[in-house]
């Protein structure tokens, strides 16, 4: 991810720019122009012999870290524009309305609720992934600010507090720094003496600063220490490593917490469907990585050497597949899959932001699952269909599960015309946890594990036809070479005359 920009200004100036991900290109040039003392909107941003979005992010922009971009005259001039916002609210409404790109935040929330803002007591405005959450931060950010000087946008809008701690939020754990390994001596001793004695000298510094010591190593002496020392300090690291490893233990959950935990939830049918929230405990920090994170090391590069040379030996080696061949591959494929799976998780994604989890065979159709929304819907004859993303294919009512790669679970979008609630207002009293929905599909999977586990072991005990196919296939293949030696031990025939 960029965070530093190398930009070619006039006469070949240079000027560094400091950026985050949620930095829209208008800003950027922004920076630049005023180091510059020239005016923005007469400029455009040039990367690769192409002219970036001045409302894209840095984030979107694929470019990398001190990249070189060039700041090129802009062919018209920008003017600041109307903007048409809408504002999406928590029950699934919009409001809609034309604002100056200049309109900051807050008070565009203040024309458009009218009456009702006082509802909201921290409003969050999410538009992409950038939140920006409370009274303070929406005075300050503008339509501009966030890359708006035309057209029309889709802002959503939250009651959520900036200090609340979300339960289940994926924190991403601290990257350990790169430990580089003891040095190994092999055979010559001498050679690394001169090395060993400058690391001892400047651990005598670090020790005593205020002393000097004139150090004068015997080579003897150092060698037989160095094995010393590499050996402590690498059962030292194990010892570590071992210790951390205990302490990262997570607790896991004993099979009469789970059976108790399955017992407590109320499923809403037969299938142990669950409705849910999308936004509980599904929030992410995000974390940028320094760039020694993507510098490539000696293991990647012969993980890289390897993979290109097995590629390569795949291509060279490999025989030519017709039509039927990908055909049958595929359909071989799929028995795997259905023998391995019977049964799938599907979750059913409504606009907003409710999710239904529910269990379905994997033979079953797609107009089994619509059939099945339809239970839930206040009108039950509405016109909808079912897609997967990405990208984004509508799914056929006609196919299967398995056909639709469904198997063993998949997230399926729910779309339609209207752009009010669809579900039921009785289903709301019955929402549960995105832990509980979690923990549930949780218990689907251990006991789809179970009974594959089950199926191998009398797989093995009782022989089935598979196992009586090669008796048979062994016994023609020793029927086959005695008929062939009893072939050969006969006398040449009068017909044969050798040349």
């Amino acid at each position: 991810m960029a965070t530093n920009l190398i930009i070619l200004g006039e006469n070949a100036a240079r000027i560094n720019v400091k950026v985050n991900p949620n930095m829209t290109v208008l800003k950027v040039i922004e920076l630049a122009c005023t180091k510059m003392k020239a005016n923005s909107d007469d400029f455009d941003l040039k990367y690769h012999n192409k002219i970036l979005d001045t409302t894209s992010l840095i984030r979107y922009t694929n470019i990398a870290n001190n990249a070189l971009l060039e700041l090129v005259p802009a062919t018209k001039s920008r003017q600041n524009s109307s903007v048409g916002v809408w504002l999406q609210v928590e029950d699934g409404s919009r409001l809609s309305g034309e604002f100056p790109s200049s309109q900051n935040l807050w008070e565009i929330i203040k024309i458009l609720l009218k009456d009702n803002f006082s509802n909201y007591e921290s409003p969050a405005i999410v538009y992409t992934r950038m939140e920006i959450i409370g009274k303070e931060q929406l005075q300050q950010k503008t339509l501009k600010d966030i890359g708006l000087v035309s057209g029309k946008v889709l802002l959503r809008l939250l009651n959520k507090k900036e200090s609340e701690d979300q339960a289940h939020v994926y924190v991403p754990a601290a990257r350990k720094p790169k430990v580089e390994e003891p040095p190994r001596f092999l055979g010559h001793r001498e050679t690394n003496a001169n090395e060993l004695a400058s690391v001892e000298s400047a651990k005598v510094m670090a020790t005593n600063p205020q002393e000097s010591v004139d150090i004068k190593p015997n080579t003897d002496d150092i060698a037989e220490k160095s094995e010393c020392i590499n050996m402590s300090t690498y059962q030292k690291n194990l010892d570590n490593e071992f210790k951390a490893k205990d302490n990262n233990k997570k607790p896991t959950l004993s099979n009469e917490d789970l059976n108790n935990f399955k017992n407590s939830i109320s499923y809403l049918d037969e299938r142990d469907t669950l409705l849910f929230d999308i936004m509980d405990g599904t929030s992410v920090l995000y974390q940028d990585e320094n760039d020694d994170f993507f510098n490539p090391t000696i293991k990647d590069i012969t993980l890289v050497l390897r993979d290109l040379k097995n590629s390569r030996a795949q291509l060279e080696d490999g025989q030519l597949c017709t039509n039927a061949m990908r055909e049958l591959e595929k359909t071989q494929n799929q028995l795997n899959l259905l023998h391995k799976y019977k049964k799938c998780i599907i979750r059913i994604h409504f606009p907003n932001r409710l999710v239904l989890q529910s269990i379905f065979k994997s033979t079953e159709t797609v107009f089994d699952i619509i059939n099945f929304i339809r239970r839930y819907l206040i009108n039950e004859s509405l016109d909808f269909y079912l897609f997967t993303t990405p990208p984004k294919t509508i799914l056929k009512p006609e196919d299967t599960l398995l056909e639709c790669g469904c198997v063993p679970s998949a997230m399926i979008h729910f779309s339609c015309s209207m752009e009010t609630d669809q579900l039921k207002p009785e289903l709301k009293h019955k929402i549960v946890s995105g832990c509980q929905a979690s923990i549930a599909a949780y218990l689907v999977r251990k006991e789809r594990f179970s009974n594959s586990s089950t199926n191998e072991t009398s797989n093995d005990e009782q022989p089935g036809t598979s196992k009586q196919l090669e008796n048979q296939n062994t016994k023609t293949t020793v029927y086959s070479q005695q008929n062939k030696k009893k072939a050969n031990s006969g006398k040449t025939p009068k017909w044969f005359k050798p040349v």
